[in-house]
């Protein structure tokens, strides 16, 4: 990328830069006219100098600069540097500063997030596409990098604007194509249109990333990691993911977009009807979790449904059978105790601890013989790590499971190291060394030798003579002709 200004358009200085991609680099900046702090993001050379490009980013850039929603990062403004000597023609976002970090950079760091906490993820993500959908702007790159999270747990969708206009502009020279293939759609994989079911899918499958810890697919290449996507379906999802969130992440991630989300609104009602029933994640958990009484000016929790004048009707009668409840079981379990747990007593009621997660039972039969990414894909999906470790074995299919460490009852997380075969490596054999004729044979070649040679130099006298005769007999037909003149 050629070098810009430090301010762009007279108005924009650029302090440092905050990370760098496929498609530009983004620079913490500053806005002098209206004094405050921006991201700007420069776009590389190899999309910029296109005259088709630019102006559908610019097209997209000011679509998205009509996006409004708490959870999409701003974008603030536009511009392009003009081609100068030896440079090309540039453009550049100018968008909102967002103070936190990328989802990528929590993965990296904390490799999986609970239930409740990749569901809140999901449920903001959700919430900021449902308002792009409705204005008719499809992402059509949602990963893990392009979601922001402030240390509140705000989370902010950023490049609107920029992977749509990559996705519709033409393949460049070198046949790259713009996008991330661990989150493909099936349809984008197979070259077709994105829709908003493309941007579910490929929100699906960071959720599953949250909670598993891993991409769905993994490969050698884009290529490959495309047409998984189109064939094969990912690993189950560890054990310890609740029923209804495993159902969400499938059905977001279904390879038939008319059998996903259809939407991003559709997609975060389904996860705001999750919320209720999953517990607290650790990081947001309150320090009580006494129900406070809702006073003057409480707003109700969104999605109850019901007029302001029936909620208080029912909510004051209904708090108050709850506390009588309570009441009654305190007092029953004093009475059954025998009064055990009163104060006099010096003694508390033992508090019911929470049952430890049952163990992952691995047996040998279960899983040898069988085909090792298949045995992989079961032990990862029930909330083990797996380490492959390939042995040279004669006489196997390759890639037959031969052995399994460790075995029995595991805990999840648990390491367990899966044995398969390999053909061995078949070392060619070293080309033989010249043989030594024996004793006897060389005193035969020898001979055989110095007969030939014996032969070759009779030959030679003979054709010796030959040559004198021929020569002397030339000599004396001269010598004739000179007496008879």
């Amino acid at each position: 990328m050629h070098a810009h200004p430090d301010l762009l358009a007279n108005r924009y200085r650029l302090t440092s830069l905050i990370a760098g991609g496929g498609m530009g680099q983004v620079w913490r900046g500053h806005d002098t006219l209206l004094d405050r702090p921006v991201a700007v993001k420069v776009l590389r050379d190899q999309y910029a100098g296109d005259p088709a490009f630019l102006t559908r980013f610019r097209a997209e850039a000011q679509h998205a600069a009509l996006l409004t929603h708490p959870h999409i990062a701003a974008v603030f403004d536009y511009g392009e540097i003009p081609a100068s000597a030896g440079t090309l023609s540039s453009a550049y976002l100018v968008m909102e500063l967002v103070d936190g970090e990328s989802l990528a950079d929590v993965l990296a760091r904390e490799h999986r997030l609970d239930a409740a906490r990749t569901v809140d993820v999901l449920r903001q993500v959700a919430d900021g596409l449902a308002a792009a959908h409705a204005a008719g702007i499809v992402h059509r790159d949602i990963k893990p990098a392009n979601i922001l999270v402030t240390p509140q747990g705000t989370v902010k969708i950023t490049d609107f604007g920029i992977a749509r206009s990559a996705s519709s502009a033409a393949v460049t020279g070198t046949g790259q194509v713009i996008g991330t293939a661990h989150y493909f759609s099936p349809e984008q994989a197979a070259g077709g249109q994105a829709t908003p079911a493309s941007d579910v899918y490929a929100l699906g499958a960071v959720a599953y990333e949250c909670l598993a810890g891993r991409r769905p697919f993994e490969a050698d290449n884009p290529v490959q990691i495309a047409v998984m996507h189109i064939r094969d379906e990912p690993a189950p999802l560890p054990a310890s993911v609740p029923a209804g969130v495993r159902a969400l992440v499938e059905r977001a991630m279904a390879k038939d977009p008319a059998a996903r989300h259809p939407d991003g609104a559709a997609l975060r009602d389904a996860a705001a009807r999750l919320v209720a029933g999953l517990p607290t994640s650790p990081s947001r958990q309150a320090a009580t979790a006494v129900l406070p009484f809702p006073g003057p000016g409480t707003r109700p929790m969104a999605g109850a449904g019901a007029p302001e004048g029936r909620r208080r009707r029912w909510l004051i009668p209904g708090l108050a059978a709850a506390v009588v409840a309570v009441l009654a079981v305190a007092v029953l379990a004093t009475v059954l105790g025998g009064g055990s747990g009163s104060p006099s007593s010096g003694r508390t009621a033992p508090s019911s601890a929470p049952a430890p997660p049952p163990g992952i039972e691995v047996t040998v039969a279960d899983l040898v013989g069988r085909p090792v990414a298949e045995v992989q894909a079961e032990l990862i999906g029930r909330g083990l790590r797996v380490e492959l470790d390939p042995v040279e074995v004669a006489g196997l299919p390759a890639g037959q499971v031969t052995a399994v460490d460790p075995v029995g009852t595991l805990a999840a997380d648990d390491l367990v190291r899966v044995s398969y075969a390999v053909p061995p490596v078949v070392v060619p054999a070293p080309a033989p060394a010249p043989v030594e004729p024996s004793g006897g044979d060389e005193g035969q070649g020898t001979k055989a030798e110095e007969r030939q040679q014996k032969e070759e130099e009779r030959q030679q006298k003979e054709e010796e003579k030959q040559q004198k005769r021929e020569e002397q007999d030339e000599e004396r037909g001269n010598e004739d002709r000179d007496g008879e003149d």
